[in-house]
């Protein structure tokens, strides 16, 4: 059961839980807020945060290209139709990103993000989160791409986009290491999923 402690009223709550309460959570992991609940993700392992940089530096390197006003980071907070969501990679509209910080908003909205990606850590917790229930909610948010990132048995990225005015995602390709995946959008890229694990 998840469990919260309110330092203003010296004591533990037990759910639902709101935007206040997740910000009080401590940084000791991911937390996000769905459906009234808080929920922890332990800390990705390595080879997690080696392929969040390399796609992260990939795709930071194909903006600056094509000089495209859009802003690349990860994780970051997205309102989604259950709470917060932290996708561990996004490509933002850079308008929505300016507005963001000179708002000093909380968390950014589906409709100003144009890809957001999940790296699956194999038989974790999040791991139906990232195959079944947040594409569900990103989709329903209006985020054009969503990938998939899996880094067993070997890399591989599966690209998912949104069907206009249905709000769900359709399956467009997947790409495992040692091929080239080609997308147009949100900016123009060419990886092989096998330089995500690279040092």
């Amino acid at each position: 059961m998840s469990v919260s402690y309110d330092d203003r009223e010296h004591s533990y709550h037990h759910g639902p839980y709101a935007i206040a309460d997740l910000d009080r959570m401590p940084r000791d992991a991911r937390y996000e807020l769905v459906d009234g609940w808080i929920v922890k993700s332990p800390w990705p392992g390595i080879r997690h945060d080696h392929a969040v940089r390399n796609l992260r530096s990939r795709l930071e390197a194909a903006v600056a290209h094509a000089d495209a006003d859009l802003y690349v980071n990860g994780p970051v907070d997205v309102f989604t139709s259950t709470g917060i969501r932290v996708p561990d990679v996004a490509v933002v509209d850079g308008k929505a990103a300016r507005r963001a910080v000179e708002r000093d908003e909380r968390a950014y909205q589906g409709v100003d993000l144009l890809l957001v990606v999940e790296v699956v850590s194999r038989e974790s917790a999040s791991e139906r989160t990232d195959r079944y229930e947040k594409p569900s909610e990103y989709a329903k948010a209006r985020i054009p791409q969503y990938w998939v990132v899996d880094l067993e048995p070997k890399p591989n990225i599966t690209v998912w986009t949104l069907v206009p005015g249905h709000g769900v995602y359709r399956r467009v390709e997947r790409v495992f290491a040692g091929d080239l995946m080609e997308v147009r959008a949100p900016v123009e890229l060419a990886i092989d999923p096998a330089v995500l694990l690279s040092v």
